[in-house]
């Protein structure tokens, strides 16, 4: 799972959706295999958006940097307005895996059905 401190593109003006959508610089192999969802935050870590990555594209234009065809993701939606347990640094895009993933998954406010785990 993906996340990205939304704070500079809501200065901006931009909606959640729109700054978790573009430019982040994240490795090939890095979307490849945890590029499923993307959360984003603000400050303190707080979760201001979940969403599904439908499809994503590396733009050189832009560095490499990604640009993600996004959809709101309703399984995570109990997590807008919490804390997300981010690995630490200051970089504004993260990764959650391992610890840091079983911990967000964990606060879950109830079990997962088998259909919300596919």
């Amino acid at each position: 799972m993906l996340a990205v401190d939304v704070r500079q593109s809501l200065r901006a003006g931009q909606s959640v959706e729109q700054g978790a959508s573009r430019w982040w610089r994240y490795a090939h192999q890095t979307v490849a295999q945890h590029g499923d969802f993307l959360l984003a935050f603000v400050d303190g870590g707080v979760c201001v958006g979940a969403f599904e990555i439908r499809d994503c594209t590396a733009d050189e234009a832009h560095g490499g940097k990604y640009a993600f065809d996004l959809a709101p993701a309703a399984r995570f939606q109990w997590a807008l307005g919490r804390r997300l347990p981010l690995p630490p640094g200051r970089n504004p895009a993260r990764i959650l895996t391992g610890q840091h993933l079983r911990a967000f998954l964990d606060a879950a406010p109830h079990p997962l059905s088998p259909t919300d785990q596919a």
